[in-house]
C-alpha cells in the first residue's frame, strides 16, 4: 500500500495542505508521485516506464555443467591458433588441458619449420638470430601450452601476464617463436617491439570504460 494512502497525516505539506507526494526515507526531499508507487509519474504503477504494469524480469544466468556446452573457438594467445595449428576444428573443440598432447606439439613444430624456412634468411639479413625450431618450441611452450591467457596477480601486469590494450602482443609472440632468446644475449621478447608494428595506437585510449578509442 502506498505510503500516503496508509499514513495521510505524514504527507501534509506546509499550511496543512496535502501535497500528494511520498516522503523518502532519511531525507527531507519528496519525489513526485500520485500515490501509486510509480516513480515514473505516469500513473500506471509500472516502475519500468514501459506501460505494461510489470517489473523488469530478473536476469537469469545458466548454471549448466561444462559438458553441456560445445567449444567452437578458442584463442588464448593471439596468432597461435591462426598460424601454428592446422586441424583448427579439432583444436577448437579440444580442452586446453590437453594442449600438451603429442598431436598439438607436432602441429606446432611442423608449422614452425615452414615459418622459419620462409623467414630465417630475412632475420639474418636484419642482424637478428633465428632460433632452431626445437629451441623455439622450448621457449614458446610456457606461453602457448596450454593456449590460454594467463594472469598472476603477484607478477608485473604486462603481457603475457594478462593483456592490456597497449601491450605489443604480436611483437612479443613473434619474437618468442622466431628469435633465439636463449643463446643470443642481445635478443629478448621485446626485440621486435617497434620494428614490425607501431608502438602506440594512432588515437589515445580512453581513461574509463570502454577504454577503446572512438572509431576513426
Amino acid at each position: 500500500m502506498p505510503f500516503c494512502d496508509a499514513l495521510p497525516d505524514m504527507c501534509v505539506g506546509e499550511g496543512g495542505t496535502d501535497t500528494g507526494e511520498e516522503a523518502t526515507s532519511g531525507s527531507d526531499t519528496t519525489v513526485a508521485g500520485d500515490g501509486d508507487g510509480d516513480p515514473t509519474g505516469d500513473g500506471d504503477g509500472d516502475p519500468t516506464g514501459d506501460g505494461d504494469g510489470d517489473s523488469p524480469d530478473p536476469i537469469v544466468y545458466a548454471d549448466n555443467a561444462a559438458e553441456d556446452y560445445t567449444r567452437v573457438d578458442r584463442m588464448g594467445m593471439p596468432a597461435i591458433n591462426t598460424v601454428l595449428i592446422t586441424l583448427k576444428d579439432e583444436y577448437n573443440a579440444a580442452d586446453p588441458a590437453d594442449d600438451g598432447a603429442f598431436m598439438v606439439v607436432n602441429e606446432i613444430t611442423t608449422n614452425l619449420l615452414a615459418l622459419h624456412g620462409a623467414l630465417d634468411e630475412d632475420l639474418y639479413e636484419s642482424m637478428r638470430t633465428p632460433c632452431a625450431v626445437s629451441d623455439c618450441v622450448a621457449q614458446a611452450a610456457p606461453l602457448i601450452i596450454p593456449d590460454t591467457l594467463k594472469i598472476d596477480l603477484e607478477s608485473e601486469n604486462t603481457f603475457p601476464n594478462g593483456r592490456a590494450l597497449a601491450d605489443p602482443v604480436m611483437d612479443v609472440i613473434l619474437a618468442v617463436i622466431l628469435l633465439d632468446l636463449l643463446g643470443d644475449p642481445g635478443q629478448d621478447a621485446t626485440t621486435l617491439v617497434g620494428v614490425l608494428n607501431p608502438t602506440q595506437n594512432d588515437v589515445a585510449f580512453l581513461d574509463e570504460f570502454p577504454y577503446l578509442a572512438p572509431p576513426n
